[in-house]
């Protein structure tokens, strides 16, 4: 198999370790996605952290991984989980991720290689290694301790989604705290990640130098929002990711706004029955016992004509590059009465991002100018700047290892780390370093 990596060769050193704990990032150093590091000691333990790509036009991948004993997957988005299967057909090594978190995969899998063929980008892998990817999973709940080679180590909850896990890891010399997507707060649909002490933290840092606002402020800000578009005889469009900010969407509404009339389309229907047979990753998961008949699910043609009469729908893609939303969009797009609400990131070269700087966004190949309100709120799933620092001092961690942020968030982070007392690491991808 031919890994297509553009101009993003591997240079993974296999030199044996004399002391200490190696990392070598792989993606997600400097950046936001990508993620994809190997860890290894000289008992000759090596794992892989993640192997996700990112979205974009053309999406990007992370370097090449080396054999590895094992991939543990801290949860199932795009960016930590999107090039998994080459792991598999390339090394045939086994998988480990939260039961809900496995679940989820393949579903997230034959998505990527279906866009993939519309937008002609090629992938390194194929549909027979999602299957034999499916077959390599071995699933666990939080707090139950496993091993690999000389390691032991656990699930711990990470908050950011359902079924998102933090990695603690036990080595024969150091304990690692691998943070995954973090937030300490509770939010919609999941509880927040509490630290425990260690020797080593990898912090995700993507916030880093940004504060949140007050969560119920700007959740009580966009059922307003929704409600005055409603008022004016608009029809509100919510772009949502499948796995996380649709649900914590209809959660929020049924919670503040339960007399509106909303619709659920695309892929975040199915991702939602994996979360009702998933209870044990859910906060209050017995509240989706009345929010999933009181949403219309939309599951035909009809039911999508049927769905520009409602007051929201809830649809995919998240971040506008696909999907129902853009068929919902294509036929509101005239109308200034009705708003599309942007609630989660926006990667460059998506049409979100496109419509939040110009108005504008492609539909179909033709880039057409959008006459609906649009507006953005702040209902992220990641910890903000000072969560990050409180959370890192609460681990007493000696050494901070920054991945998963913009270049922009590391000199606010590694300020306020060191203010910690605390040795801050910044990782680039393809460089290998030693913590003794």
């Amino acid at each position: 198999m031919v890994f297509y990596t553009p101009g993003r060769t591997t240079s993974y050193s296999s030199d044996k370790i004399e002391n200490g704990i190696r990392f070598h990032f792989l993606g997600g150093a400097q950046e936001v996605g990508n993620v994809a590091c190997v860890i290894e000691d000289n008992t000759q333990t090596r794992i892989l952290v993640d192997y996700g790509l990112s979205p974009g036009d053309p999406p990007t991948y992370p370097q090449e991984s080396p054999p590895v004993d094992a991939a543990i997957i801290t949860h199932a988005h795009l960016d930590h989980i999107g090039m998994v299967p080459w792991i598999t057909a390339s090394h045939n090594c086994p998988l480990h991720a939260t039961h809900l978190t496995a679940a989820l995969a393949d579903m997230m899998w034959q998505d990527t290689y279906k866009i993939s063929k519309i937008e002609g980008y090629p992938l390194p892998w194929d549909r027979r290694d999602i299957e034999d990817s499916d077959m390599a999973w071995e699933t666990h709940s939080f707090g139950v301790q496993q091993s690999i080679g000389n390691w032991n180590w656990e699930f711990l909850q990470a908050g950011h989604v359902p079924g998102a896990a933090m990695i603690h890891i036990k080595t024969p010399s150091k304990s690692i705290l691998w943070s995954g997507d973090i937030d300490t707060r509770n939010t919609p649909n999941v509880s927040g990640a509490k630290p425990i002490e260690t020797d080593i933290l990898v912090l995700e840092g993507t916030y880093g130098g940004r504060e949140h606002p007050n969560r119920l402020e700007e959740e009580l800000r966009f059922v307003n929002k929704v409600k005055e578009v409603v008022n004016r005889g608009g029809l509100t469009i919510v772009p949502a990711f499948a796995s996380g900010r649709g649900q914590d969407i209809l959660r929020i509404l049924h919670k503040h706004a339960p007399d509106l009339n909303v619709h659920y389309d695309g892929m975040g229907k199915r991702v939602t029955r994996h979360w009702m047979n998933h209870p044990e990753f859910i906060y209050n998961a017995e509240d989706w016992d009345r929010i999933w008949p009181w949403v219309r699910k939309v599951g035909s043609k009809s039911d999508r004509k049927k769905a520009l009469s409602a007051d929201v729908i809830v649809t995919t893609s998240g971040m506008l590059k696909g999907g129902p939303v853009l068929w919902y969009l294509n036929r509101v797009r005239d109308d200034p009465n009705s708003a599309v609400l942007i609630t989660g990131y926006q990667a460059e070269d998506t049409g979100g991002r496109m419509l939040l700087e110009t108005g504008k966004i492609p539909i179909y190949g033709d880039v057409v100018e959008i006459q609906c309100e649009v507006d953005k709120f702040q209902l992220s799933n990641h910890a903000g700047h000072s969560a990050l620092i409180d959370f890192a001092k609460q681990t007493k961690a000696k050494h901070v290892i920054l991945f998963h942020l913009p270049p922009e968030s590391v000199d606010p982070l590694q300020r306020d780390l060191e203010k910690n007392g605390q040795v801050v690491h910044v990782p680039e991808n393809g460089h290998s370093f030693i913590i003794e």
